[in-house]
């Protein structure tokens, strides 16, 4: 349903454009049996972070890091099209752990472009869904008969291990009050850009 939304429409010559929506992509990838048993945790608001925000850097890692630059090049460079003049990379990664009873905390990733999550271990169906909430609202609320992509202010998703979002780092989102027995364990991680950003006239710009 997340992504496979389709519009009930009596009339079918009503087109729905979703004009300059907030893009967020969840993609697959390939993970390896990774060993976060010499992971470092520190208390954050309702969880546990990691003590490194740079885990992506380790050697023990690089797989997984690679795998996270595909889904990122492929967001940046496949689906918003920025030319290849421009190179994403990222600045920080760090775990989250979040046990039975706690959630995260409502947030965004300042100085980010693009962030993202990927699900690492976790019970499925015992709650600690990833919500997106809007920052933006109307000046009228009204009583609708079905949610969609069009009138909500808050979407969830479920985690499912081995799946990553990627969304723009503006995005204000949080997890969902938890509730397996296995800890719900979660890479998260920014990212900035450099080279060529822009060759138009009055708005060049490399960095």
């Amino acid at each position: 349903r997340y992504f496979n939304i389709r519009a009930s429409m009596k009339k079918e010559n009503l087109e729905v454009c979703p004009l300059f929506a907030k893009t967020i992509v969840r993609t697959h990838i390939d993970l390896e049996v990774i060993d976060l048993s010499k992971i470092e945790w520190a208390q954050n608001y309702q969880n546990e972070i990691s003590t490194s925000q740079n885990v992506l850097d380790e050697p023990n890692f690089t797989k997984l890091r690679k795998e996270c630059m595909k889904g990122i090049n492929d967001y940046f460079h496949g689906v918003i099209k920025v030319s290849e003049d421009t190179e994403i990379y990222i600045t920080e990664s760090w775990f989250n752990k979040t046990n039975k009873g706690q959630t995260h905390h409502r947030h965004w990733h300042p100085n980010s472009t693009l962030s993202a999550i990927v699900y690492l271990s976790g019970e499925t169906g015992k709650g600690g869904n990833t919500s997106f909430i809007t920052s933006q609202y109307d000046t009228l609320e009204f009583d609708v008969t079905e949610g969609n992509l069009w009138n909500s202010r808050s979407w969830t998703v479920e985690p499912a291990v081995g799946t990553m979002l990627i969304f723009p780092s503006s995005v204000e989102h949080l997890v969902q009050p938890y509730d397996g027995d296995e800890p719900r364990i979660s890479l998260s991680f920014n990212t900035f850009v450099r080279g060529n950003l822009c060759q138009n006239k009055l708005m060049r710009l490399e960095v």
